[in-house]
C-alpha cells in the first residue's frame, strides 16, 4: 500500500481532477492578465511547486530514492509538460484545451503497445479514430472550420498530452521502487533544475514581477501540490481509470459558466460552439472509457 489514508485510489483521482481544473482556470487568468512571458510563468510555477512540495515531503519522511532512473526520466517529462502546457494556455481557450486531455488515454494505450508489446485490437483502433475525430470538433470556433484542429497551437497542446502520458507512465514505474513522498520531493527538485537553462529567455521580464503575478502562481502551486500528491497515488494503483477521471472536463464546465456570467473574463462563444465542444468532449470521454478497459 503506497498511501496511509483509508480512501480508494479513485477518490484521490477525483481530488486530483478538481484541483487540476482549478489550476487550468487560474493558469488561463494569469496568462491573460498577469504574466506576459510564458517562460517566466513556467519558471515561477515550477519554483512555487518545489516550495510547496519540499516541506510537505520532508515532513512525511521523504528520503533518497531507491531507484533514481525512473524519477529522473519522469522529471524530464514533467518539465516538458510544464513548458508545453503553459505555452498552450497562452494560445487556446480553456474549452478547447480541456477535451485534449482525453488524448492522454489514447497516448497511454499507444505507449503500452509500443514499449510493453500490448496488442491493439481493431476496436481500439476504431476508438482512436473516434477520439481524434471528436477532438477536431472540440477545437471548432464560430468559423466552423475543421482546419482549426491543425493549427500549431493544437499541435503544442497534443504534444503536452503526450509528454504528460509519458510522465504518468514513469511515475507508475517510480512508485514500484520509491514511496510517493520521496518521488514528489525529488521530482520537484529535478524539474526545477531542468528549467534553470531557460532563465535567459525571461531575465529581462523579472523586474515586472509583483504581487499580482506572484499571488496566482502561489495559488497554482498549492493546487499543483495537491494534484501531484493525489494523482501520483492514484496512478500508482491504476493508470487507466485514473487517466479517465482526470479527463473529466471540470475546467471546461467552469469556463462555460463563467462565459455566461462573466463573458469578458476568460472566453466567450456562441451556444452552438459550446454545444459542439461539449458533445465532442462527451464522445471523447466515452471512447476513452472504452479504451481504458
Amino acid at each position: 500500500m503506497i498511501y496511509s489514508l483509508h480512501m480508494p485510489f479513485y477518490a484521490y483521482a477525483w481530488i486530483a481532477s478538481f484541483s487540476a481544473a482549478c489550476i487550468v482556470i487560474t493558469t488561463k487568468l494569469t496568462s491573460k492578465y498577469s504574466i506576459t512571458n510564458p517562460w517566466l510563468f513556467t519558471f515561477l510555477w515550477t519554483f512555487v511547486i518545489m516550495v510547496f512540495t519540499v516541506p510537505s515531503s520532508l515532513a512525511n519522511h521523504a528520503g533518497f530514492p531507491n531507484d533514481w532512473s525512473p524519477i529522473i526520466i519522469a522529471s524530464i517529462f514533467s518539465m516538458l509538460w510544464n513548458v508545453l502546457y503553459i505555452k498552450t494556455m497562452y494560445l487556446i481557450d480553456v474549452s478547447t484545451l480541456s477535451p485534449l486531455f482525453n488524448f492522454r488515454t489514447l497516448f497511454a494505450v499507444l505507449l503500452g503497445a509500443l514499449f510493453l508489446h500490448e496488442n491493439l485490437t481493431s476496436y481500439q483502433v476504431f476508438l482512436f479514430f473516434i477520439i481524434i475525430t471528436a477532438g477536431m470538433f472540440a477545437s471548432l470556433d464560430e468559423k466552423m472550420n475543421i482546419k482549426s484542429f491543425f493549427k500549431p497551437s493544437i499541435f503544442i497542446g497534443l504534444s503536452a498530452m503526450l509528454v504528460l502520458a509519458l510522465a504518468n507512465a514513469w511515475i507508475k514505474i517510480a512508485l514500484v521502487y520509491n514511496d510517493v513522498w520521496t518521488l514528489n520531493l525529488w521530482m520537484s527538485i529535478i524539474t526545477q533544475a531542468l528549467v534553470l537553462p531557460t532563465i535567459p529567455l525571461f531575465i529581462k521580464d523579472v523586474k515586472k514581477i509583483n504581487v499580482s503575478s506572484i499571488l496566482p502562481v502561489g495559488i497554482m502551486g498549492l493546487f499543483q501540490t495537491i494534484t501531484n500528491w493525489a494523482s501520483n497515488i492514484a496512478y500508482g494503483v491504476n493508470v487507466g481509470i485514473t487517466s479517465l477521471i482526470m479527463s473529466v472536463p471540470l475546467s471546461m464546465i467552469a469556463a462555460f459558466f463563467l462565459s455566461l456570467f462573466l463573458p469578458k473574463l476568460l472566453e466567450k462563444h456562441t451556444m452552438k460552439v459550446y454545444a459542439i465542444r461539449f458533445t465532442a468532449a462527451f464522445i471523447m470521454i466515452i471512447a476513452a472509457l472504452q479504451l481504458s478497459k
